[in-house]
């Protein structure tokens, strides 16, 4: 039973292994894409709903070795929510994601890394854009399909720092997801 699960193991591997799938080349590129974000934990008595936004900007890819590329991104991200009051809570950023970028199965692949975004606007909430935390850096975990000159993205988004400097404020961490699409120039 144990040579079995070991054997079933080591062929698993051997056909799933990454490096085997495509090797990635140096490109660069645009991206546009919508996200979906909030701002969480909610304030006692108060709901905060899912708001759109965009993400637009550029990106360039090099490759370190067949298995893995590093993924080089600078971004315009709206992170837009809205409050049981009607009111919105939206910051908007540019960023600075850092990512690997790992290839799967069919021209499919992983990506994952950390976010600096640095913000530029802020409405909605009850501090100013000097009170804002900056940067807020996030962990982003997603995946992708290339076609030939064009990629679809779909990632996650999780700010790890307050959104506000102000003592008194809510401790609140942006959340998002984002669906994008590059070309490779």
């Amino acid at each position: 039973m144990r040579v079995a699960a070991i054997v079933g193991v080591s062929l698993g591997l051997l056909v799933f292994r990454p490096a085997s799938a495509f090797s990635e080349s140096p490109t660069a590129g645009v991206e546009l894409g919508v996200t979906a974000s909030r701002f969480s934990p909610n304030n006692t008595g108060e709901s905060i709903t899912i708001g759109h936004g965009t993400i637009a900007g550029f990106y360039a890819v090099v490759p370190i070795r067949p298995s893995i590329s590093l993924v080089a991104e600078l971004v315009y991200y709206q992170k837009y929510s809205t409050r049981s009051t009607g009111a919105a809570a939206e910051v908007e950023y540019v960023g600075i994601p850092l990512l690997a970028k790992m290839p799967f199965l069919w021209h499919t692949y992983f990506i994952e890394g950390v976010a600096f975004n640095y913000p530029v606007n802020v409405r909605g909430f009850a501090q100013d854009l000097s009170r804002t935390t900056s940067p807020d850096v996030g962990v982003v975990i997603g995946g992708g399909y290339d076609i030939n000159k064009l990629a679809i993205e779909f990632r996650y988004d999780g700010g790890l720092r307050r959104i506000s400097t102000v003592e008194t404020a809510p401790i609140q961490r942006s959340r998002s997801f984002a669906l994008i699409f590059k070309v490779h120039l």
